[in-house]
């Protein structure tokens, strides 16, 4: 037979131990509103892949160039976001595809004549709106363009952080983007990043 008073003094404790830890909760979050902060500059320093690059003389390649980018964010809330990334691809390259010029690439070799889209240290800033599910997890998803001297394409961007508090207001993540150029080419870059919140 189940000795009642053992299980109303078990159940006793674990409402308690539970009423007290929801407090404690409501009173952190509580100072945690009063503390929050609206605006959020980052920089993270990445690399860049892309399928369709044209290397080594033959097309269907992965290329992993190194890129950065610039970030800043508008914090309507503890969940809701709104900022301007910028991505800055730091090196030249040529991805496979047929550019609105015609232009060409021709394999050093002369025995492969791959149509390609010529790319020079492309930026590619984007608007982009952030949703926080829980606390160290972002969802981001936006459209901007990407510019390079030899042609401008439009963008959509999708994205997911992983920011982790530090002291000072300061924040350190890891990043994963996924863009598609429209009539172009997609790339993945992978990042890590610090940002001052403020």
């Amino acid at each position: 037979m189940i000795n009642y008073r053992i299980f109303f003094l078990v159940a006793f404790l674990l409402f308690f131990s539970n009423y007290n830890s929801c407090a404690q909760e409501t009173e952190h979050e509580e100072n945690h509103e009063e503390h929050h902060k609206k605006h959020a500059i980052s920089l993270v320093l990445s690399h860049t892949h892309i399928r369709s690059g044209v290397k080594n003389d033959s097309g269907d390649k992965w290329i992993s160039l190194p890129s950065f980018g610039f970030n800043y964010n508008y914090a309507f809330n503890e969940k809701w976001a709104l900022g301007l990334h910028t991505d800055i691809i730091v090196e030249e390259f040529i991805v496979e595809g047929q550019s609105e010029s015609g232009n060409k690439y021709f394999a050093k070799n002369e025995e492969v004549e791959i149509p390609g889209i010529e790319r020079s240290y492309p930026i590619a800033p984007a608007i982009m709106l952030s949703y926080k599910p829980m606390e160290h997890l972002a969802l981001m998803a936006g459209g901007g363009m990407e510019f390079s001297k030899d042609e401008n394409f439009a963008l959509v961007r999708f994205g997911v952080e992983v920011p982790f508090h530090i002291p000072n207001n300061w924040e350190i993540f890891g990043a994963l983007t996924y863009d598609i150029n429209i009539d172009a080419y997609d790339s993945l870059s992978f990042g890590f990043g610090i940002a001052k919140l403020f």
